[in-house]
């Protein structure tokens, strides 16, 4: 058992690292807080969103322009870092 609990703290901060970066990381729907233009921009953020597909839906306006917003933030974001 000793052995055993050495290799689950690397196994699992490696399993963190499984999606490939700009990759989009989105599981599911929003749940919780979606309706302001916030919300859908915090939400775009944290899935990492690399296109405004998952924000199209039946959510309000604004949250679909805030989510739209998080994304092209993101591009731009992704684009200023890139290695030449």
């Amino acid at each position: 058992m000793k052995k055993f609990v050495p290799l689950v703290l690397p196994l699992a901060l490696l399993a963190g690292c499984a999606t490939a970066p700009g990759q989009t990381t989105v599981s599911s729907a929003c749940q919780g807080n979606c309706s302001s233009h916030e919300d859908g921009y915090q939400w775009a953020q944290r899935a990492n969103l690399v296109d405004a597909t998952p924000c199209n839906g039946q959510y309000p306006e604004a949250f679909i322009d805030g989510c739209r917003d998080g994304v092209e933030d993101l591009y731009q974001l992704r684009r200023a870092t890139r290695p030449l």
